[in-house]
């Protein structure tokens, strides 16, 4: 049997399909675990940027307070709900909306609202 090293044969011809669909197949594959796993990574990160805080404030007020990236949202015990950007602060974070009729400033375990130049929840602090 004569072996011609540059003609194709049946069997090369086989193997390169297989090599060819397997190929296709594993990139697939790879793919989907590849997707899987930055789709946990990405809600991980997401859930270690959130934090959550609820302070209590006198007169039986509470302000419960999800802080992310730049901006908070807010869940006032009068029912209101809103977000906020963070705005420039010369100390601790304050959130503001466009106008500035509405603020919230945190430090520390405090925090407070002022809403058109008046303090409506104040001496707030942490549970």
């Amino acid at each position: 049997m004569k072996i011609e090293l540059n003609k194709p044969t049946w069997y090369s011809k086989l193997l390169a399909l297989i090599v060819f669909v397997g190929t296709f197949f594993l990139a697939f594959y790879l793919g989907q675990k590849y997707e899987a796993v930055n789709s946990i990574a990405k809600e991980y990160q997401k859930q270690a940027e959130t934090i959550t805080a609820v302070f209590a404030c006198p007169e039986d007020k509470a302000i419960y307070a999800e802080f992310t990236k730049n901006q908070v949202k807010l869940i006032l015990s009068d029912g209101r709900k809103m977000t906020l950007p963070q705005t420039i602060s010369g100390s601790g974070a304050r959130f503001a909306n466009s106008d500035e009729s509405f603020i919230f400033w945190n430090k520390g375990d405090g925090a407070f609202i002022e809403e058109n130049e008046f303090t409506t929840y104040q001496d707030c602090l942490t549970k």
